[in-house]
């Protein structure tokens, strides 16, 4: 949209590059104190809006450094593998969100993902607040708190992912192969199934839970919408006139259909490539996934 282009120009020097590093070592420094000193995070750093609004305003910040990992949970070597391989995928995935959209795009989903967060927890602490008077406030600032993390956020990092490169193959537990798209059908079910037992259950304390996948999923939404490549629909028409040509030289047999502007390497050669046209070069120029995202931008004189 041509307002968020214009926003895009005016702030896109402040966005923060490799904003995934900062948040995986947000995330590190968080897992560490969970583990050093049980506690902390619940007593000083959660979004505790009860708290907050009786002056200690730095949780609306420090809520970030959520330990994924504590003392508590019984921790052992699966449970930091696990997060560490967690880390990875998400270091990875935002990353190539960062080189897909820019800095400025991917900065503003991640903010908007946290900033909708923020607004979810205070709004459903007061609708509690009213419900349930005064009395009850600290209860409710704790109980919400001790259920928010980023989990859905980065989770709809990888949906946006699927949705962007739906044919990436990805080995569940390592072994089985299966394509991003599924995954991310997989996730979309498993939320609104999820969703819907937090409805039956009745009990407002889990809401907050169901507020969080909402915040996510619409934070999804909204950079679908708005943040995508400018010029979408011209790339689409052109994607499908080239669908035409290669199903009609398809037929020509030991001819490839994709081919690397960079290394001149093809689908026959090295199947194991993803071959995909770039959106910033002007022209049909094919890149292989090793020179996709290396290569310099072809611009016409």
């Amino acid at each position: 949209m041509k307002w968020f282009e214009k926003v895009e120009k005016k702030m896109g020097r402040y966005a923060i590059p490799g904003l995934m590093r900062y948040v995986v070592i947000v995330s590190v420094i968080g897992t560490l104190i969970g583990l050093v000193a049980p506690g902390l995070y619940e007593t000083y750093l959660s979004l505790n809006v009860y708290a907050i609004l009786h002056g200690q305003v730095w949780r609306i910040v420090t809520f970030l450094f959520y330990p994924y990992v504590t003392l508590g949970s019984g921790v052992g070597l699966i449970d930091a593998l696990f997060f560490a391989l967690m880390l990875y995928v998400y270091y990875w995935i935002g990353n190539l969100l960062e080189q897909i959209w820019g800095r400025f795009r991917f900065n503003a989903f991640y903010f908007t993902g946290i900033l909708l967060i923020v607004v979810a927890t205070f709004v459903y602490y007061f609708i509690l607040y009213q419900a349930n008077g005064a009395a009850y406030a600290p209860q409710i600032g704790f109980g919400l708190a001790n259920q928010i993390d980023l989990s859905n956020l980065n989770l709809s990092m990888f949906l946006t992912f699927a949705f962007l490169f739906p044919d990436t193959v990805f080995r569940l537990y390592f072994l089985i192969p299966i394509k991003a798209k599924w995954l991310g059908y997989i996730y979309l079910v498993m939320n609104v199934v999820e969703i819907i037992q937090y409805i039956n259950t009745g009990d407002y304390r889990y809401y907050m839970r169901m507020f969080l996948i909402v915040a996510a999923l619409l934070d999804f939404v909204i950079f679908y919408i708005i943040a995508r490549e400018p010029h979408l629909g011209v790339r689409m028409r052109q994607a499908k006139k080239r669908r035409v040509i290669y199903k009609n030289t398809a037929a020509r047999e030991g001819q490839p259909r994709h081919k690397c502007a960079i290394c001149g390497r093809t689908e026959l050669d090295s199947p194991e490539l993803e071959f995909r046209y770039c959106s910033k070069c002007e022209g049909n120029y094919e890149y292989c996934s090793d020179h996709l995202f290396t290569h310099e931008h072809v611009r016409r004189s």
